[in-house]
């Protein structure tokens, strides 16, 4: 689990941001001495063989549009990965990602949790045992949560130059916002 790309962490859509949530998920998991990879199939084609390395491969959910996209990329990853659905909407459609296209849920606040989930599966514990997952084996306990200052982990994203930008007068300068909250 902490060789490179065992654990994918997945961007659908972000409104033409760099993924926020994918990138503090990179930092929590690198902290703990995983070697993630990261994939936002927005602007770069899915990575087949990315997703096919994969032992546990989690999909960032902030909004509806991720969602639609991010059960297609479930449906590719190997019969063989964990596949984890993580932000608000995850949670909210917990029941029907289970169902068909999940074997885990974590929801808001999912740095903690997906860290957790990836320290089970490798020491071969249930994941329903982790504080902040739901399975359909078991709701999730609820996950201490900590506030973290830290710097979200860019590294691996695609650059900042992809993403959405703003015409004024014939020139493309970057945009950006401001992530004030989280889920």
């Amino acid at each position: 689990m902490r060789g490179p790309g065992e654990i994918l962490l997945v961007s659908c859509y972000e409104l033409g941001h760099q993924p926020v949530a994918v990138a503090t998920a990179l930092a929590e998991l690198r902290r703990a001495g995983f070697e993630p990879a990261a994939m936002d199939v927005s602007v770069d084609r899915l990575d087949e063989e990315a997703l096919g390395r994969a032992r546990l491969v989690a999909i960032s959910v902030p909004m509806h549009t991720a969602l639609r996209l991010g059960v297609r990329v479930a449906d590719r990853a190997s019969g063989s990965a964990h596949v984890c659905f993580f932000g608000i909407y995850a949670e909210l459609n917990a029941a029907h990602l289970l169902s068909r296209h999940a074997d885990s849920i974590v929801g808001a606040e999912s740095d903690g949790p997906l860290r957790a989930l990836a320290e089970a599966l490798e020491a071969g514990r249930a994941p329903e045992s982790v504080p902040g997952v739901r399975t359909t084996a078991a709701a999730p306990a609820i996950a201490p949560q900590k506030f973290r200052p830290d710097v979200p982990s860019r590294s691996g994203l695609p650059v900042l130059d992809r993403y959405a930008k703003l015409d004024v007068g014939g020139e493309l300068r970057p945009v950006a916002s401001v992530e004030a909250s989280r889920g």
